[in-house]
């Protein structure tokens, strides 16, 4: 994400901090945000690094994931980063684990 600046304001004197880390064998990378003395969440912060991050990811051709499920939350993104007949395998596995579509809806 070199190629990323966030900029925004706080209620906070601290910056935020950016902590990236993950599964270097396989390129998975988890990407925490803090600022330190505030414990409520941004939402206009979390909104833009979401989109940075994910056209970042997309510039790369790279992927989306999660080791428990994508959930609703990166819905938005998915069908820009796989292909329609991955999605379609994606949505036939599910649909297999879970036909009463109660995990992870």
């Amino acid at each position: 994400l070199d190629d990323c600046t966030i900029t925004t304001t706080t209620t906070s004197s601290s910056k935020p901090v950016v902590c990236v880390w993950g599964h270097v064998a396989d390129g998975n990378a988890h990407i925490n945000i803090v600022t330190p003395g505030e414990y409520q969440k941004n939402d206009a912060l979390a909104e833009y690094i979401e989109q940075t991050v994910y056209e970042s990811v997309l510039k790369r051709k790279g992927s989306i994931s999660a080791e428990h499920g994508l959930g609703q939350s990166k819905n938005e993104y998915l069908g820009r980063i796989k292909e329609k007949n991955a999605m379609e395998a994606m949505l036939n596995v599910k649909e297999m684990f879970d036909p009463k579509g109660i995990m992870n809806p």
